[in-house]
């Protein structure tokens, strides 16, 4: 059996390792400021893409699938009780039946107490946005099964196509948007075309909807429509998609975009696909990298956005 520091390098080399996650324990308050082993806690997965020497003796690039800590849980270099060189267990809160093991290099000192930061290549292997919920715990070394599961590297790389399914999933949309006893049958024919335009100008014209911005990593969506993240585009969210075909369909519209902390920046993208409800609210969008980044670096991760139809 390899020794222990040889699965350190592995782990660091192969990336995301899927095993099972240690037996539950209920997210707890933080009273200590290192993490705890045997404590499970929630929060967010961003990504970083800069180093910030929370842990002197480790080297690393962004190439190599790691992890970074929030302040709140980093411990202290100077006396030893820092979580550099040790793991994080990580699952995602809509699919815990998987779970992501990756080593820790640095700290977070943006991320909220309980949250952690990863790099974009490990971020990718369990999540295709820039934010996704998530439960992790400490690990003071890795599992010494983990020889012997070499194909759980395999399956972790095509984690990512799993939000396709959710993401066509808006056959369910269509009869809670649609307007057809708005305008009774006894009422003349002509007045039917017309009801549901007046609803729509009203929806473009007139309102302004505020709500979180990611970003997305997709080249097809719900539209049908091949695209690029070099395009202005964007994923509404799935409440306010509305049907994928026909006159409801939201599909190619644009949408005038600014974001709150950065005056006179805005952006005008083109709707291509749906933002699944489970990663996005009503008011959400998923801008294309290249439009979030007209605002700020990917590795920001959220933005406080405003937007309406144009």
């Amino acid at each position: 059996m390899a020794p222990i520091s040889s699965l350190v390098i592995v782990a660091s080399l192969l990336g995301a390792i899927a095993s099972p996650l240690p037996s539950p324990v209920s997210p707890v308050e933080i009273t200590s400021p290192v993490a705890q082993l045997n404590t499970t806690y929630s929060g967010n997965a961003t990504f970083f893409d800069d180093h910030r020497n929370g842990c002197p003796g480790i080297q690393y690039t962004f190439e190599e699938p790691v992890a970074a800590v929030s302040a709140a849980l980093f411990g202290d270099v100077s006396n030893n009780t820092s979580v550099c060189g040790k793991f994080v267990n990580v699952t995602r809160q809509d699919d815990p039946s998987e779970s992501f093991i990756y080593r820790i290099v640095d700290v977070c000192p943006t991320c909220n107490d309980t949250s952690l930061d990863f790099s974009e290549v490990a971020m990718k292997q369990f999540s295709e946005h820039g934010l996704a919920p998530i439960d992790w715990q400490l690990l003071d070394e890795l599992p010494e099964v983990l020889p012997t599961k070499p194909a759980a590297v395999k399956t972790t790389a095509v984690k990512p196509t799993a939000t396709k399914v959710p993401k066509t999933a808006t056959t369910t949309v269509p009869p809670k948007t649609t307007t057809t006893t708005v305008a009774p049958k006894p009422t003349k024919p002509a007045t039917k075309p017309t009801a549901n335009p007046p609803a729509k100008e009203e929806n473009h014209t007139s309102q302004t909807f505020h709500g979180r911005g990611t970003w997305f990593s997709d080249t097809t969506g719900s539209c049908g429509e091949r695209f690029s993240q070099d395009d202005m585009i964007v994923a509404l969210n799935q409440a306010q998609m509305g049907p994928m075909w026909g006159k409801g369909s939201k599909c190619g519209q644009k949408l005038r975009v600014t974001a709150k902390g950065y005056p006179g920046k805005s952006v005008i993208v083109r709707i291509v696909d749906t933002c699944p409800h489970r990663y996005c609210s009503h008011g959400m969008l998923d801008l294309s990298r290249k439009a979030f980044q007209v605002f700020a670096p990917m590795s920001k991760g959220v933005l406080d956005l405003e937007w309406s139809f144009v």
